[in-house]
Formats: C-alpha cells, structure tokens, sequence
C-alpha cells in the first residue's frame, strides 16, 4: 500500500483506528456476553454450544484470507465501511433468528458476522500501526485500549438489557445500529491514500505467502499466538474455575469485568512504558508479568488470592499482543501481509484455546489446564528478544 496523503489529522487518524476497535469489541462482547440466553434460545446442550460458538471464529479465518487484497484494491474507507454494515447487518439478523429459534439461519448468521470482524481487526491494527509510526509518542496501546473499553461497554450494556427484561432482538438491534453508524463514520476518517498499481494474482499471492517463511515474522507470530491464547483462557475459563471453586456467578462475573478494567488501563498507560524502556523489554515484561499471574491464580487452593493473580495477568496482558503487532509493522512495506498473518493467526488461537484447554481440564481439572498459556508465556520471554525493532523501521516503538 503507498503511503497516506500528508494533509491527515494525526489526531483524527487515531480516533478512527481506536473507534475501529471499539465497535468490533461491543459487538463481540454484546453477543457472548448473552451466551446463556442463546442457548436456551436454540435448546443446545454444552457440546452443541461450543460447536455452534466456534461459527464465529471460523467466519474470521475465512474473511483475513481475503483481508489484505480488499484493502489493497479498494482501500480503508470502502473496506472499513462495507464490512461494518455487513457486520452489523447480521447481528440484527442473529437477534431476529434466534428469537424464532432458527438454527439454520442463526448459524449462518453467526459466521456472517465473524467474516467481517476479521477484516476489522486487519484494518484497525494495520491503520493503528501506520499512524503510530508517523507520531512523535506511542499511540498504538491506547488505540489499542478501545478495544477493553467496548468489551467493558458491551458487557455492561447486555447486563442492563437483561435486568430490563429486554429479549435478545431489541439489544442486538441497538448495537447493531451504533456500531454501524459509528463504525462507517470512523472509516471515512482515514486518510486517503494514492491507489497503487495492482499486481497480478499470482504475484500477490506469493508476497501474501512469503511472510510465512520468514523467520523473525515466524516467531512473533508464535507471541502473538500465547498471548491471545492466554487472553482467551482468562475470558473463557476463569469464571468457571471460580465457580469450581466456590465462589459466586457475581464475583465470577466482576473478576472477568475488573480484568478486561486492568488490561485497558495497562494499555492506556502503555505507550509511556514503550517510550521508557523500549518495546523488547516491554514484551519481555509483559510476558513475566503474565506467567506470575496465571501462577497465582492456578495456586488458588494455597494461596487463596485469585485476584490478586487476574489483576496481574491482565496487566502483562496489556502491552504484549498490541507489542506483537508493531514488530510486525516495522518494515511498512511488508506490514500489510505480516498483519494479515498474525491476524489470522489470533483466530487460530481463537478455536484451538476451547478444545485444548478443555481437554486437559477433563483429565487433569481446570487449573491445571492453566500450564498451557503458563508454558507459552514462559516461551515467550525466551523468545522476546526478536521484537526489538529493526534498524531502519521509524517511530515511536523504536527508542
């Protein structure tokens, strides 16, 4: 992609890219924040939940294969707009589908609405990332914060809507409405850049590829992939582990509301740590950080402070992916395909964190399954040191 028209609002460029996440959050958050009611709503048991859940992932893969090119031929305005309407679109369809109780259409629905929000995080990290590089401070974690915000917003709305006794037609339609206004609106925002000349297919593919092979690209994708990896575990599990171990769906409920509370903060913050002491040992930070919280928690039988361990792991999970993705965007030439990459692979993790976690809790019991994202963060500290930017790349994140 070539470079932005210089006329653009730095300000009104991160506005856009923050809002971007935001949207792509509340959305996401209202829909999994009523889990429970679409269950009963489609009369699933526990299996067929998690299969039916898994939709939404699946739709991301397919959409990022597709990521790069749209943006490549018809640019962050026409992309973020269209795939915003697609988005919301189907989630007012959800609310209508599962109401009749139509698992057909629900299901489709469902995947409809996760194909878009894949591109979404595409743009909104690859336009994060471009604006950070042409700031004078580190903009990217606090773009990066909306997102905590409009999974908070999301959670909070869906709690307000059930006590109200709404069904979920008339709260999916509210936020589906704001999410596309708003999120069309923050897309026109983005700077217009020169159309480049459009390779051939075959070319294209081959460049989309290429990242694949390389090595540095290799190994932060492998960070990115533990620390989403250790971000899902904590939103999936942890309020069930708490319940296993006694202790209230409320306290369970403000334990995954004050962690997504640490983890915005940790990132509003974050562009001062990154500013300090440089973006490799602010990865390897957060991946220490991290691994003592899930330790703490996974102690909660000796320790009994579970906590005092989520308010850890949420705050070394702040900086770390956000991290990830500028180690992929230091050459802006190749930042488009490296971002698809990693892009595609945090809805990997995404579907492998449900089965492999729930495996090993089978067998083993649920804190126990908590070693896996304990060893990935482990691996990740080992592996920090191929964040540190690269020589030529500009920008904040390069201190």
């Amino acid at each position: 992609m070539t470079s932005p028209r210089p006329h653009t609002s730095v300000f009104m460029w991160s506005l856009a890219a923050a809002l971007i996440f935001f949207t792509r959050a509340l959305l996401f958050s209202t829909w999994l924040s009523r889990g429970p009611e679409v269950q009963a709503a489609l009369s699933f048991n526990t299996a067929q939940m998690g299969l039916f859940v898994m939709l939404f992932p699946l739709g991301g893969l397919a959409g990022i294969l597709f990521a790069n090119t749209l943006m490549v031929r018809l640019g962050s305005k026409v992309v973020g707009a269209a795939i915003f309407f697609l988005g919301a679109a189907a989630m007012a369809v959800l609310g209508f589908s599962l109401v009749e109780g139509n698992v057909v259409v629900s299901a489709v629905a469902l995947f409809a609405m996760g194909l878009p929000m894949a591109v979404a995080d595409f743009l909104g990290n690859f336009e994060g990332t471009a604006v950070d590089r042409i700031s004078r401070k580190s903009l990217f974690p606090a773009i990066h914060a909306a997102f905590g915000v409009g999974m908070l917003l999301g959670a909070g709305g869906a709690s307000v809507a059930i006590d109200a006794g709404w069904s979920l037609r008339p709260n999916y339609l509210i936020v589906a409405a704001i999410v596309a206004v708003v999120s069309v609106w923050a897309s026109l925002q983005f700077p217009r850049r020169d159309k480049p000349e459009v390779q051939p297919r075959g070319e294209e593919r081959k460049l989309s590829l290429g990242v694949w092979r390389e090595k540095r690209t290799l190994i932060i994708a492998v960070i990115g992939f533990s620390f989403i990896m250790a971000e899902i575990s904590a939103g999936t599990w942890v309020p069930i582990a708490l319940t296993i171990s006694g202790f209230s769906g409320s306290a369970a409920a403000f334990a995954f509301g004050a962690f997504w509370i640490v983890i915005t903060v940790g990132r509003l913050a974050g562009g001062f740590l990154v500013e300090t002491i440089g973006r490799y040992r602010t990865v390897l930070l957060s991946t220490l950080v991290t691994a003592s919280g899930i330790l703490v928690f996974m102690l909660v039988e000796v320790l009994a402070l579970p906590f005092l361990g989520l308010i850890l792991w949420g705050l070394g999970m702040a900086m770390g992916f956000p991290m990830a993705v500028a180690a992929m965007s230091d050459d802006p030439a190749k930042a488009p395909n490296r971002i698809n990459m990693i892009i595609t692979v945090v809805y990997i993790s995404s579907i492998s964190v449900g089965p492999a976690l729930g495996s090993v809790g089978e067998v083993a019991g649920i804190y126990v399954a908590f070693s896996i994202p304990l060893a990935l963060m482990i691996l990740s500290a080992i592996l920090s040191p191929v964040t540190k930017p690269l020589v030529t790349a500009p920008g904040p994140t390069t201190p």
